[in-house]
């Protein structure tokens, strides 16, 4: 089955153009999705293309809409509430959902989540459509600024093919995933995913500029680094450009610790500036040099506080052994990857925890009913006899 259009499809960019689209959604009980966001190219993160292939008993249309020609999405995403989304990989795509739309789907179907738990070595999108459709897909796109516009002929052909085979994929997964018995397994872990992902992460200031490097650093340095990382993040803002592309990590600790060396009073010339910098970004920078030097000590960050290690069990470690043991045991009996049935940090959770029963166990974070069925009596027996 091929449901690649032969001719090129143009993003439905006004509102009337979207009624057939809608049409078709509201037909069907399941709908194939995907996204395309500009995360590589700017600051400010969001949807540049919606890719639809929507339709029943072997017959599918794909569609394109183009949420930056800023018309009204609201029917389009009330018309995908009460649907199954199917989606590939579907963290990104829900996050991008709910971020711009407050958008949490009913349900979905992760092809590459089926593809996990059926045992498949590629989970891409490309290893299964060449697996089942036995097409190359163009890889070519995937780093492609889909803010563009017009979008090339190229990129518009690559949208199309990212929905256009999940039908058939879909297909052939479920068919595995029922004949090994594990699509009750998929449809718990799409759950949770699902879950997982509909509140934002919260995170403050402070933990964002705390960057890989930083932990050791005494407060006159952590001062410096932190009007660094507040001169590049606006920097970044007002390009609107990711802040990679201001200046990388590395070099916000080298400048820190140049700073350090040089002194208030002595700072010269900053090293290692892009020839290609305008005089105000650099300028830019000397005041945010400025800045953290004239921050009064009191103000100064506090260094990270150490996380406080548990008191010592001598028991931890052979628990550990063994619920791994078994894990690993049922994992090569289903020819599975052993993080599939459960992550390592998971059963480091369960260890040190050490539930004397199936219910304290199955309040282990992120622990599904599944998992229970599969390992849960063992795993009980095991600690008990550890």
């Amino acid at each position: 089955m091929e449901n690649v259009p032969d001719t090129l499809v143009q993003p439905i960019a006004r509102p009337e153009e979207l009624q057939p689209l809608l049409e078709a959604i509201h037909s069907t009980p399941e709908v194939y999705i995907d996204t395309e966001a500009d995360s590589l190219h700017h600051y400010f993160e969001k949807v540049c293309l919606f890719q639809f292939t929507v339709g029943t008993n072997g017959s599918y249309a794909t569609f394109l809409v183009d949420p930056l020609a800023k018309f009204d999405l609201k029917p389009l995403i009330d018309a995908m509430r009460d649907k199954l989304l199917v989606f590939h990989g579907a963290d990104y795509d829900l996050k991008l959902l709910r971020d711009g739309y407050e958008f949490t789907p009913r349900e979905i179907f992760d092809t590459m989540l089926a593809a996990r738990l059926a045992g498949h070595s590629g989970l891409g999108l490309d290893a299964l459509v060449q697996k089942y459709i036995g097409k190359e897909l163009d890889h070519g796109a995937q780093k492609a600024d889909w803010s563009q516009r017009p979008l090339p002929a190229r990129l518009l052909k690559y949208a199309v093919e990212d929905t256009a085979h999940l039908p058939e994929i879909t297909g052939k997964l479920r068919g595995e995933l029922n004949a090994l018995g594990r699509s009750e397994w998929h449809r718990q872990q799409c759950a949770q995913l699902v879950k997982l992902t509909a509140a934002p992460r919260e995170r403050s200031e402070d933990d964002l500029w705390r960057i890989k490097g930083s932990f050791d650093l005494d407060r006159q340095s952590l001062a410096i680094l932190r009007e660094l990382w507040k001169w590049r993040d606006q920097e970044a803002r007002d390009w609107d450009r990711p802040s990679f592309m201001v200046c990388n990590n590395d070099k916000l600790l080298k400048w820190t610790f140049w700073a350090l060396d040089h002194g208030p009073d002595n700072l010269g010339a900053i090293p290692d500036i892009p020839p290609r910098w305008r005089r105000k970004r650099y300028d830019n920078l000397c005041a945010a040099f400025q800045r953290a030097w004239n921050v009064p000590p009191e103000e100064h960050p506090e260094k990270p506080a150490r996380g406080k290690r548990p008191p010592f069990d001598p028991k931890f470690s052979p628990r550990l052994n063994r619920i791994k043991e078994i894990r690993n045991e049922k994992a090569k009996a289903l020819a599975l990857d052993p993080s599939i049935l459960a992550a390592n940090w998971m059963l480091e959770a369960i260890a040190s925890r050490a539930p004397k029963t199936i219910d304290e166990l199955n309040e282990t974070e992120r622990w599904l009913p599944w998992q229970t069925e599969l390992m849960g009596k063992e795993f009980v027996a095991a600690l008990a006899a550890t």
